[in-house]
């Protein structure tokens, strides 16, 4: 009477441990090298096999056709040919992300591990897409602008250097300010200035005028 057998295990003492798979039709293979791999022995190989090369720490899954049986197959014996994939697949949903890169005004990244990415914030990215779209930039230790600046609302104006409250410059000169305390501080003039109706000038020697029609 035949018996047929279904799975076979080969256990070592009460480990439970089954034979190695190097004798095992299907399942998982690892292998050293692909040159190892390309050369398996075809009884030990199945179609959808999954072989782990260790060199290129890459797995392969095995495409094999049977001859005169699998359809579009045209060889007379038996053979087999190997595709690399990962898991899961990068031809599906989840694929692997194998690297972040920082693009225009971030600084960071990484291909493997933890990747974390900032904002630079001095790169040109940020210069003349943030900074540089103010009103009012740095020049040294002063915040100037060349823009016409309206206030529609109310103005308020914090005390500034030399005790003024409030100074009004042509280019480097001072024209006048206004104290902390209220007063209003004319230039001096070395020169007379053209004469406007009711305007103010106070000349070197402490001397006021105005102007009249």
């Amino acid at each position: 009477m035949a018996i047929t057998a279904g799975d076979i295990y080969v256990r070592s003492g009460n480990q439970g441990a089954f034979t190695q798979v190097t004798y095992v039709q299907g399942g998982w293979i690892t292998v050293a090298s692909g040159s190892d791999m390309t050369s398996l022995d075809p009884t030990r190989l199945t179609d959808g096999q999954v072989v782990y090369v260790r060199s290129e720490d890459q797995t392969y899954v095995c495409n094999y056709f049977t001859a005169f049986v699998t359809p579009g197959y045209a060889g007379f014996s038996n053979s087999a040919s190997f595709d690399s994939f990962n898991f899961p697949s990068s031809a599906g949903a989840g694929a692997d992300i194998t690297g972040v890169t920082a693009g225009s005004g971030i600084s960071g990244g990484a291909t493997s591990g933890n990747a974390t990415v900032s904002l630079d914030t001095g790169s040109l990215h940020f210069v003349t897409g943030s900074i540089d779209l103010h009103i009012f930039q740095q020049t040294g230790s002063i915040f100037s602008t060349t823009n016409t600046i309206e206030v529609t609302g109310s103005l308020t104006i914090q005390r500034g250097t030399s005790g003024d409250a409030l100074a009004i410059y042509s280019g480097a000169s001072k024209t006048f300010s206004v104290t902390q305390e209220g007063t209003l501080r004319l230039a001096t003039q070395s020169g007379t200035p053209t004469a406007v109706a009711g305007g103010l000038y106070l000349d070197s020697n402490y001397n006021l005028f105005i102007g009249s029609e």
